[in-house]
Parts: structure tokens; C-alpha cells; sequence
């Protein structure tokens, strides 16, 4: 065997011999608790929300929280770690729609089934459908065992961990219930002339309701109810200038997401004339439509109130 064989052997060998070494140091570390972390301490997120809410959706979710809550980035800075008696992981994600959502509360409906979902209504999440990146997928798991991403997250909560890039990375941006803390990240310096900017905009709400994601909406209620799971919708509040300026478009979403939803549903809407009083006062909102901290407590507790969690 010549010299440049044994090279290309040696390396092969070392090469295989240093991925399983990789391999079996991943399984240990068990980032997203697939393979032995009971998740007892609580799993938090450091990198990709989309991958690491699709990924604890395999374990970690369905097997240490009993309520689910689902929507886009509109529900996903609401800390349901402080409040109710029972449970609440936030599966909500920033710019997901239904196609992802569902994607992902189905991955934690293989292993359990929970007694609540709670839905956050608002025309983002059926205005389209389709995977928007290639994030919720099966090959991600297998990149749990050593992959680009798996890295990344490691670097990443070694960032957020040591509070290097506080401005782009906060330390506490997540927590270990799905809790996305962006509101510094998104918090505009005048809530009201935000609001009035987004006015300017003829399409600054879409109520258009995309056929094929309505047929996914439709799946995943139906699937759901199939399962027994209790099923607690909310309209998002949006802010009154804005909730009044496309109120008609928005009846005509809210009339259809209702016949779809059915009436054994429990539905809240937050933009009627009872909720008024908190549309009207521009400190529950961060911008024109994510809430604040006080808006954020304030829509939770009523939700638990409401729905009986």
C-alpha cells in the first residue's frame, strides 16, 4: 500500500472516528431532550424557533405541559409561565402560518394528546400556506446528533448565556416555556404614531382568508376535536383605530374563522365594544399590534378566566 493510501485510510478512519465521538457527545448533551433529558428542569430555546419548537415538540413539550398555545408572533411574547394552574406551553412562532404551526403542534400530538389548545386568531395565520423555510422538517431531528444548526444553537446559547450580544441575542429572550421576550427587539418609541403610519397603509391588515389554508385550518380543528381536546380561540385585540379603519374586512374573517371553528368552541373576541377600554389605551401594545407586557397579562388572565384553565 502506498503512502497516499494510507493517508486516505488514516483520514477516513480518523474522520469516522471523530464524527461518533461528535455523535455520542450530542446524544449526552440532549439539547432538545429527544433521546434521554426528561425536561424536568425545563428546555429553553437559544437559536431558531421554528427548528427548536419543532424539535421539543417531539418530547419535551407533550410530555411536561398539559396546554398548548398556537399563532404567530402575535401570541408568542405572552409568558404563560406565570400564570394557571395548569401548564401552558407557547408553540406560537414569529411569522408562522397555519401550514408551520400545524406542522408543529402535530409532531407533539404523535406522542400526547393535551386537554386544552388555545388558538390566537388573526388573518396572518391563514393569509397564506406553505413551509416558509426549511426549518420544521424530519432531517432536522437527525441533525440533533451533530449538524450546522446544532452548533449554531450551542454558540448561540453560549451567547445569550454570557450576555455577549445583549442588542441582537438578549440573555432571557426565551424561556423554558416557549416564551419569546422580543418586545425590546420590535418596541417602538411611540406606540401612537406607529399606529397612524400603519393607517397610511391601504393593506395594512389582509383579512383575505388563503382557500388552501383554511382546508389546513379545517384539518387541524377537526383534528383536535377528534382527539377530545378542548379548543379556546381568541381574536387578537388589535389597536381601535386600526380594528376600526378595516372592521369591515375583519367581520367578514371573523365570520368565516366562527362557522369553521364550530360552536363547541370556546371563542373571545378582544376587539368588541366589552374590550374597548384596552384597545383604546396604547400602553397594552408595543407597536402597532404586539402587545405589552401589561397587555400581554392582562389578555392571558382573561383567557384562563374565560376558558376556565
Amino acid at each position: 500500500m502506498n503512502t497516499a493510501s494510507k493517508f486516505l485510510k488514516l483520514y477516513g478512519l480518523g474522520a469516522i472516528f471523530i464524527t461518533m465521538i461528535l455523535i455520542v457527545l450530542n446524544v449526552a448533551i440532549d439539547f432538545y431532550g429527544l433521546f434521554w433529558r426528561d425536561g424536568k428542569s425545563g428546555i429553553s430555546i437559544y437559536s431558531d424557533e421554528r427548528t427548536s419548537k419543532y424539535l421539543l415538540a417531539h418530547r419535551y413539550v407533550p410530555n411536561n405541559f398539559n396546554v398548548y398555545l398556537l399563532g404567530p408572533s402575535l401570541s408568542a411574547n405572552i409568558n404563560t409561565k406565570e400564570f394557571a394552574a395548569e401548564r401552558i406551553y407557547n408553540l406560537s412562532m414569529m411569522g408562522a402560518n397555519i401550514t408551520e404551526q400545524y406542522a408543529v403542534l402535530a409532531k407533539a400530538l404523535e406522542s400526547k394528546t393535551p386537554s386544552k389548545v388555545i388558538i390566537c386568531l388573526h388573518p396572518y395565520l391563514t393569509a397564506d400556506h406553505g413551509m416558509k423555510t426549511g426549518m420544521i422538517n424530519k432531517k432536522e431531528y437527525w441533525g440533533a446528533v451533530g449538524s450546522i444548526s446544532l452548533y449554531k444553537a450551542y454558540a448561540l446559547g453560549l451567547v445569550r448565556k454570557f450576555n455577549v450580544l445583549p442588542d441582537k441575542y438578549p440573555q432571557n429572550q426565551f424561556n423554558d416555556f416557549g416564551y419569546n421576550n422580543y418586545n425590546d427587539l420590535l418596541r417602538s418609541t411611540d406606540v401612537k404614531a406607529r399606529i397612524e403610519s400603519e393607517l397610511q397603509k391601504p393593506d395594512a391588515i389582509n383579512a383575505n382568508i388563503n382557500l388552501q389554508a383554511l382546508k389546513e385550518f379545517d384539518i387541524m380543528i377537526t383534528d383536535l376535536k377528534s382527539r377530545g381536546v378542548q379548543i379556546i380561540g381568541y381574536f387578537h385585540p388589535l389597536p381601535y383605530p386600526i380594528f376600526k379603519t378595516f372592521e369591515s374586512d375583519l367581520i367578514k374573517y371573523q365570520v368565516t374563522i366562527r362557522e369553521h371553528l364550530g360552536a363547541d368552541v370556546v371563542l373571545l373576541d378582544f376587539n368588541n365594544s366589552e374590550y374597548q377600554f384596552f384597545t383604546k389605551d396604547f400602553s397594552n401594545y408595543i407597536d402597532h399590534g404586539h402587545l405589552s407586557e401589561k397587555g400581554q397579562k392582562f389578555i392571558l388572565t382573561e383567557i384562563i378566566s374565560k376558558a376556565g384553565i
